[in-house]
């Protein structure tokens, strides 16, 4: 009887230590290349951070430890959503964020590659107060594009931003701001327009000085390189034999490659009751389609009288007219103001054409949960002096 009591207690003993013991979360698995224009970069190392915070004070929730390749890089990580970055160089002075930032990771295996690019730090100046920079591809600057600054809160770093600029043709950009800590993202569509999905070819920029601190009275001046969506053959400059291997067809479904990099400012999050469906059409003053415009909802019961103020606020919801000017946009149900126009970011500027929807007396339209409206019609004209 004794002996069968201390069998007893010895395995409540055990049970008791088991239900104490951590659960043990699944690992999710990423690995990858990370690229200079050189080829694989051996000494790269690669970040994860849980949150923008982490991000911005540098605090990484996981690094990766080196494979078995140079240039390759293995990460283990937990369930959950993070940003990733990427160094390299014997001073890590290459560096890239990556575009799909924050990264969605379940259970599995993921391969991502990265881009890294050279970085310079941020200079100051006296001749006006907030950021200004060039953005530049290989060294050379960009001939068109956009640049967009966002507070250093801001949860993701998407869509237009606190304010957003077309790039001169040095690809310079000026941002007026108050005092405070910012980040700076450029982007540039080789077919054209400054927003939309990044796609093959296309260039997106984040240079490893954010977050940028504007003082009072203080320019702050930064170089900003891109690098180039699933263009491995243009970013390298040694023409060699793509390193990825035989492999690359089957990870391209799990790659950063195969996903958009929304312009919308919002993550893809299902709506409640479903998306609305809002469509319509831009025309000029004589009824001719206007292709190639932006079209913008702002919420009308965040803003509930429309200001020109609201045109320099962040949206979620953007899109740009087709050959026909006419546009389409996915939206939770409510009121939304309808703006269309050619620049982003700041208020119309002479010769823009910009337009307000008149449908109702306040401009704005209601779209219900689950349900589709159309026939919007915005009317543009040219901004008088």
């Amino acid at each position: 009887m004794m002996i069968r009591t201390r069998a007893l207690r010895l395995s409540g003993l055990l049970l008791a230590l088991v239900l104490t013991l951590p659960a043990i979360t699944p690992a999710a698995v990423i690995e990858g290349i990370v690229f200079s224009r050189n080829g694989p970069a051996a000494d790269a190392v690669v970040r994860a951070f849980a949150d923008v915070p982490a991000l911005i004070a540098g605090r990484p929730a996981a690094v990766s430890t080196a494979a078995d390749k140079p240039g390759h890089y293995h990460l283990e990580l937990p369930p959950g959503r993070y940003f990733l970055t990427a160094v390299a160089g014997d001073g890590k002075d290459l560096f890239a964020y990556h575009g799909i930032n924050p990264l969605e990771v379940e259970d599995g295996s993921r391969w991502l590659p990265f881009f890294v690019v050279e970085q310079t730090p941020v200079t100051t100046g006296g001749d006006f107060q907030g950021i200004s920079g060039q953005v530049l591809y290989k060294g050379k600057p960009l001939k068109s594009g956009s640049a967009s600054v966002y507070p250093a809160s801001d949860r993701h770093f998407r869509g237009m931003g606190l304010l957003t600029n077309t790039l001169d043709e040095e690809g310079r950009f000026y941002f007026d701001l108050e005092p405070g800590s910012y980040v700076v993202v450029a982007r540039h569509h080789r077919q054209g327009g400054e927003m939309g999905p990044i796609r093959r070819g296309d260039l997106f920029c984040y240079p490893a000085a954010n977050p940028v601190t504007v003082a009072a009275g203080r320019e702050s001046r930064l170089a900003v390189e891109c690098y180039p969506r699933d263009d491995l053959a243009d970013f390298l400059d040694v023409k060699e034999a793509d390193p990825r291997g035989r492999k690359e067809t089957q990870r391209r479904a799990s790659s950063f490659w195969q996903q958009d990099i929304s312009q919308s400012g919002e993550l893809p999050e299902a709506y409640p009751g479903g998306p609305a469906q809002l469509s319509g059409t831009v025309v000029d003053p004589a009824g001719r389609p206007q292709p190639g415009l932006i079209v913008t909802a702002y919420s009308a019961e965040e803003y509930p009288l429309f200001q020109m103020y609201v045109l320099r606020l962040i949206s979620p919801h953007i899109t740009r007219t087709d050959a026909g000017g006419n546009f389409r946009l996915a939206l939770p149900g409510g009121s939304y103001y309808l703006v269309a126009r050619e620049n982003l970011g700041a208020a119309p500027d002479q010769g823009e054409r910009y337009g307000l929807y008149e449908g109702s007396a306040n401009h704005s339209i209601a779209v219900a949960a689950g349900r589709e409206t159309t026939g919007a019609t915005i009317t543009v004209g040219p901004i008088m002096p």
